[in-house]
């Protein structure tokens, strides 16, 4: 009976010690934890996903990866850790990997990069329509995205990309932070079209690039892109665009406030002094709008302050009944920006969103660069 060490192993140590039994990948035992499982993250994640939801990959021969976006986590030691996967699936099978991304560091390396399987990947600088182009219809068996960001790499979803590997018949994988990362992701595949997994799959085998105050999963969350968008299908750009705005007010709040609000859209329940209890809307950065006549509140210390009254209109407009947290916050992230901005101090200067997108992402880059020495 074939042995899957993805699927009999409960965390690191014994995913790398079950690895590690195989000469190629011996020198495992003897390299830092932290290293071992950086180098293994990507495999690790790409096998647990076949192994749980696409098992007729692990009857073929040969298969073929191709891993899109691919940057510096992803493609350590000139991708040769994919090599793995094979062996934590239980299998003999070959396997071709090929690494295309427009900001790959073909040179990114690790401290045990001497110790690596020694056959690369095929890496490419190249936008995926023109890397498809190219190959001439090339057929891949799996295609992988680890945190892709559609919102802001919707080049992907355009003719020619993603939809092209669908229709070909290749099997489209992804990796998320958290649950609700993929919850964004989903939103926007279906804005243009896409079919995808309802809901994502947890993943024991993940990187930990998170602080005393956070915690932030790389490949935690594993789903997939089932189906292509219908011919002819139109994008919807205003849920795009109220997806942007949502990110917009987080950005705010996180620079003006200090930190993102908690469950905005969500109703919570605020305790008096005196034992008294009030059901609010929680809106953004405790701004509560009460949901039976539409006023406005700031809770400022233990006191609630009058600070307007919603429309009735939009209050209607309040996703209540088996709306997902996302359409709740959309709805709060609007009313954020039309009614509530401007009762924040004046002498409040927010950082430029994008440069404080900038320098999270670049934190949380040289974060997983660190677990790679």
């Amino acid at each position: 009976m074939r042995v899957a060490p993805i699927l009999t192993c409960a965390d690191w140590r014994s995913l790398i010690a079950a690895l590690a039994q195989a000469p190629a990948f011996e020198a495992l035992d003897d390299a830092r934890s932290e290293t071992a499982a950086a180098v293994l993250a990507a495999p690790a994640a790409i096998a647990r996903w076949i192994a749980l939801k696409a098992p007729q990959l692990t009857e073929k021969p040969r298969l073929r990866l191709l891993v899109l976006g691919a940057e510096s986590t992803d493609a350590v030691d000139q991708g040769r850790w994919y090599q793995a996967i094979p062996r934590l699936l239980g299998i003999d099978a070959a396997l071709e990997v090929h690494l295309l991304g427009a900001e790959l560091e073909a040179n990114f390396s690790s401290s045990i990069a001497a110790h690596a399987p020694p056959l690369a990947a095929h890496t490419q600088r190249a936008a995926l329509a023109d890397f498809l182009a190219e190959s001439g219809g090339e057929r891949f068996d799996l295609a992988v995205l680890f945190q892709p960001g559609f919102q802001k790499h919707r080049g992907w979803l355009k003719e020619g990309g993603i939809a092209n590997l669908l229709t070909a018949g290749t099997l489209l994988m992804g990796a998320s932070y958290a649950s609700d990362e993929y919850e964004m992701e989903r939103f926007v595949l279906e804005c243009h079209g896409f079919g995808a997994s309802p809901t994502s799959m947890p993943n024991p085998f993940f990187l930990e690039l998170g602080d005393a105050q956070s915690s932030i999963r790389w490949g935690s969350e594993l789903w997939q892109i089932e189906t292509p968008p219908p011919h002819g299908f139109r994008p919807d750009d205003a849920r795009l665009l109220a997806l942007e705005n949502l990110n917009r007010m987080v950005l705010h709040s996180m620079s003006v406030v200090g930190a993102p609000s908690p469950l905005c859209g969500a109703m919570t329940e605020l305790s008096a002094t005196d034992g008294r209890r009030r059901a609010l809307l929680h809106v953004f950065d405790l701004r509560f709008v009460d949901p039976d006549d539409g006023v406005l509140y700031r809770l400022d210390g233990d006191a609630l302050q009058h600070c307007g009254v919603l429309p009735d209109a939009e209050l209607a407009r309040y996703p209540r009944d088996a709306a997902s947290h996302l359409e709740r916050a959309l709805w709060a992230a609007d009313i954020k920006s039309r009614f509530l901005l401007e009762g924040y101090p004046a002498s409040a200067v927010a950082v430029d969103g994008m440069d404080r997108a900038r320098g999270m992402f670049d934190t949380l880059r040289a974060r997983a660069a660190r677990l790679f020495r």
